[in-house]
């Protein structure tokens, strides 16, 4: 929040509007005696002008301090540190800037009492006047900070049932349909029992992609063990050309991730690359630290896939939804390699 000119117009009427009732009450009960107007106008004017400094002083170190801890001490997360902060710095703003407007209106015409007593009068003024202007500027900018914050939760609300579709369709991909049900057909003819299994395996796959598609995230757990079942379904058809490694530590598993979010990378490699016996495609799905990581070694297919990249960036809008953290994705001429954050349950 800066000081713009609609706020400046208002601080200087303000101060005028403050100076005549401080000047006509101290008239009205005898504290001054004001013989002319031209007096009355010389004391207005003097007093507006020594006001509007003060109030101008008072805004701008005030502004400056909150800018300051909204950076450094979140409300949220340093709320105690903030308040003792902010009181300190309210008072000490408000007394330097009464404390020098005072010597300096007593430099120009001396005050016909005590200097101290004045200096106290009007510090205590200033502190008192400067917690209220404190408080209506944090009070501005809570009210500006839940508008902002009401319209991106609705604007990513929306995002977010969209993803969420775009997701759903993805996931009901016909090419892996079809190639399945060639594969089941095959099994059917040569391995009754594999088929069976192979049955099993597909129809949890599509049982699960409906029961997360509505949900914000899922236990790794549950993600590694849908990933196996699309790995078991890709095994059967490609056979020895894929190759699968998997080392996650136990405890990350009950991390959460978006839900589809593994197999939208598995389905990546396999969208993307060749698999052969001679050349496999060799996939590695690893923990390190507060992340998944899931490699594979780039061997790209001789026919560009039109659909490249969709996956990947929606997964990362997913996560700038649900977390604001950022998946990375790493292209180089030998592998290709996702890193996605693991979100820590509360």
């Amino acid at each position: 929040m800066k000081i713009t000119k609609r706020i400046s117009t208002y601080i200087i009427i303000s101060a005028v509007v403050i100076q005549l009732i401080i000047i006509s009450y101290n008239n009205l009960t005898g504290f001054i005696n004001i013989q002319s107007l031209k007096e009355f106008a010389v004391r207005l004017l003097m007093g507006s002008f020594f006001a509007s400094i003060a109030s101008f002083y008072l805004f701008y170190f005030n502004f400056m301090m909150i800018d300051f801890l909204e950076r450094k001490y979140n409300w949220k997360e340093k709320f105690l540190k903030r308040i003792a902060i902010e009181l300190a710095g309210v008072i000490l703003i408000a007394l330097s800037g009464g404390i020098f407007i005072t010597l300096i209106v007593n430099a120009i015409n001396k005050y016909n009492i005590p200097l101290y007593w004045i200096l106290f009068t009007n510090g205590t003024i200033a502190i008192i006047v400067n917690f209220i202007i404190v408080s209506v500027i944090e009070g501005v900018n809570s009210f500006v900070r839940s508008q902002k914050a009401l319209v991106t939760a609705e604007k990513l609300e929306k995002e977010n049932v969209e993803i969420r579709l775009e997701t759903l369709k993805n996931q009901l991909n016909p090419h892996f349909l079809f190639n399945s049900l060639n594969v089941l057909t095959s099994l059917i003819e040569n391995d009754s029992k594999k088929a069976t299994d192979f049955v099993d395996e597909f129809s949890s796959i599509y049982r699960y992609t409906l029961e997360v598609i509505d949900k914000k995230v899922m236990p790794l757990r549950e993600e590694i063990e849908f990933a196996k079942s699309y790995l078991y379904l890709q095994s059967i058809r490609f056979e020895d050309a894929v190759k699968v490694e998997m080392n996650i530590e136990n405890d990350k598993l009950d991390y959460f991730v978006p839900p589809l979010a593994v197999q939208t990378l598995l389905e990546n490699a396999f969208k993307h690359n060749k698999a052969a016996i001679e050349t496999p495609l060799i996939i590695k799905i690893l923990s390190e630290e507060n992340h998944l990581i899931v490699i594979n070694n780039y061997q790209p297919k001789s026919k560009s896939d039109s659909s490249h990249g969709v996956g990947l960036e929606n997964l990362r809008k997913r996560y700038e939804y649900i977390c604001g953290e950022i998946p990375l994705f790493n292209l180089t001429d030998n592998y290709f390699k996702a890193v996605i954050p693991l979100i820590k349950p509360e």
